[in-house]
């Protein structure tokens, strides 16, 4: 196994030397890598679990050991987890949620954490922007750390989830579930969660992060449309909803204010769906009663373009989009706090007045949520949301562990903690003696984050040093009331504009592909992906024309588009057909 993997690493390594001299621009390409500095064992006391890994998932189905614990209300590990201290290392790609702190280890949950479990954490920190080439690196490098927290979505191993099990990088954690009893737990309290987090052949990849919902039916959406609210309150306009209204507000921003972006996009020129949805089609791959689309091979995708190409000419969009680092949400900073945008894509964290906090130069700042606009106010609503936790309350973060660790327990078990209640409150809201300081309690006793601690507290620290100097980014269990109770009533209003849409064309998240298939994937798709983007600039701007579309298309039929919408069709097909057992 270690020859194969050495062979693989020099063959990532290898293609991804490549991929940076044929890219059209570079990235900072930090490798990471680190040891645990202390050899240690699992206290022989630590928790037993009513679990067995022989009840864990077979090939080819799911399997949801029995629980009778929901939610991880109760701690199934015992504490401390090993009698000496250990050190293990994670690979925590947050560079960009630090704040103002030199080390997360210099956060007061972190130092609970360390404290209660008995273990260290050497945090491994790839620089900001160059995420997605370190975890390739990774793979490459004889370091790799015990833990991994990534972002499955954009941090991927080439060949698929199955893959870096099967190639000895990580492990399946399916095999090691009487380790995590609380994940367990989790696994048995919501069923369609426990299905997308399996594989289609039973393996689990990784210990998925999920949300704890204010609501039984899901999770809420988390980013939407955003606009400045004292620009309208300028021009005398209220918020649009269908595209003319929209350029009338944007035409206003643009006229009447001066505003040099008024509808921010990413780099690429298309957003992750919300304002495009009312065309009926959607930035990638979507489904339409089950079967799978590609959005690019749309004559609505054509006709979206065009708008955009209308609206570049007169000069409704940032005329250097191209050249920006958005990749969807939020916008560059100097553009976002010096009044230069005016609709964007944003988190509903960044509603209402929270730029100025972040050093927005405006005292008026404020921004309110828009609904998804339609080419007409009679039409349906848009089928589409961005980011669906609504059937498998799934978070974009998970836990991937180091399968050649010699403390793969440990880190297992130590995971496993965050699933706990005791352990994901402080996580979430701050620690349990912190009450009537970061966080206080409600009537019913449930906790609720302290708004005015956060954004204005005696010491002057910004609400981005509060975030991880009192809890957790991210933390595997995300409590959903904690980021939207302590919200102003603004920023809980923009919530419930973006969750009223269905994501009925939206792909599951969780679908997987073989390792055959992830190989046949990537060897088309990674090419396709980039011709996209820049054909869609070009379009944009004129470069192209669109009278030029269908041989367009055609080239992306050359490239092995509709290979890739088989394999994706597959994977659909294989989810749908899961069963929890």
């Amino acid at each position: 196994m270690k020859q194969l993997k050495s062979v693989l690493a020099l063959l990532l390594a290898l293609a991804l030397l490549v991929s940076c001299f044929s890219a059209c621009g570079g990235s900072d390409n930090s490798s990471a890598g680190g040891s645990s500095s202390e050899s240690s064992s699992v206290d022989s006391e630590s928790s037993e679990s009513n679990v067995s890994s022989e009840d864990s998932a077979k090939e080819g189905e799911t399997g949801t050991p029995a629980s009778d614990i929901y939610e991880g209300e109760t701690n199934q590990q015992t504490y401390p987890l090993t009698e000496e201290k250990v050190t293990l290392t994670m690979w925590y790609p947050n560079a960009g949620s630090m704040g103002e702190l030199a080390d997360f280890n210099d956060g007061e949950f972190w130092q609970w954490y360390e404290e209660k479990t008995n273990v260290h954490i050497d945090f491994i920190v790839p620089a900001s922007g160059s995420e997605s080439d370190a975890f390739q690196l990774l793979f490459a490098s004889a370091d790799m750390p015990d833990m991994i927290e990534h972002n499955p979505n954009g941090q991927k191993y080439r060949g698929g989830e199955d893959a870096a099990i099967e190639d000895g990088y990580f492990v399946d954690v399916a095999e090691h579930l009487d380790w995590v009893p609380n994940y367990v737990s989790w696994l048995h309290s919501h069923e369609d969660w426990g299905k997308a987090c399996y594989s289609d052949t039973g393996k689990l990849y990784a210990m998925w992060g999920v949300w704890r919902t204010i609501n039984e039916e899901g999770a809420l959406a988390d980013q939407g449309l955003s606009l400045r609210k004292d620009f309208l309150d300028k021009v005398k306009m209220e918020v649009p909803t269908t595209y003319d209204e929209w350029e009338t507000v944007l035409t206003a921003f643009k006229d009447e204010l001066g505003i040099e972006a008024p509808f921010y996009t990413s780099k690429y020129g298309i957003d992750n769906g919300e304002f495009m949805a009312g065309y009926d089609t959607a930035p990638y791959f979507y489904q339409r009663d089950g079967k799978v689309q590609y959005g690019p091979m749309d004559d609505q995708y054509k006709d979206y373009l065009g708008l955009l190409h209308d609206w570049w000419e007169k000069g409704l969009l940032d005329k250097d989009f191209a050249t920006r680092t958005s990749s969807g949400i939020t916008a560059d900073n100097d553009m976002m706090l010096n009044d230069k945008v005016g609709a964007l894509v944003d988190y509903g964290t960044r509603m209402s007045d929270t730029y100025i906090t972040r050093g927005a130069t405006n005292p008026d700042f404020y921004t309110v949520a828009a609904p998804q606009p339609k080419k007409s106010a009679s039409d349906p609503d848009p089928a589409w949301r961005m980011y669906d936790a609504g059937s498998d309350r799934m978070t974009t973060r998970a836990m991937a562990f180091n399968a050649e660790s010699e403390h793969l327990e440990l880190a297992m078990r130590w995971n496993d903690g965050f699933y706990a209640e005791d352990v994901f409150l402080n996580a979430n809201y701050g620690l349990e003696e912190q009450e009537g300081t970061v966080w206080f309690a409600a009537e019913d006793g449930h906790r609720i984050g302290d708004y005015d601690f956060r954004y204005s507290n005696p010491d002057g620290i910004s609400s981005a040093t509060v975030l991880v100097q009192f809890w957790t980014k991210n933390p595997p269990v995300r409590v959903e009331a904690a980021q939207i109770e302590q919200s102003d009533q603004n920023k809980q209003d923009s919530y419930q504009v973006w969750s009223q849409y269905e994501p009925t064309h939206f792909l599951p998240v969780r679908l997987t592909n073989t390792a055959e298939e992830g190989t046949q994937f990537a060897s088309k798709y990674t090419d396709i992906e980039t011709y996209v983007q820049e054909c869609n600039v070009k379009f944009i701007m004129g470069q192209m024309s669109l009278d030029d579309y269908d041989s367009y298309r055609d080239t992306l039929k050359s490239m092995g588009i509709e290979d890739c919408i088989a394999l994706k069709q597959a994977a659909l097909d294989r989810y749908n057909a899961r069963e929890m057992k």
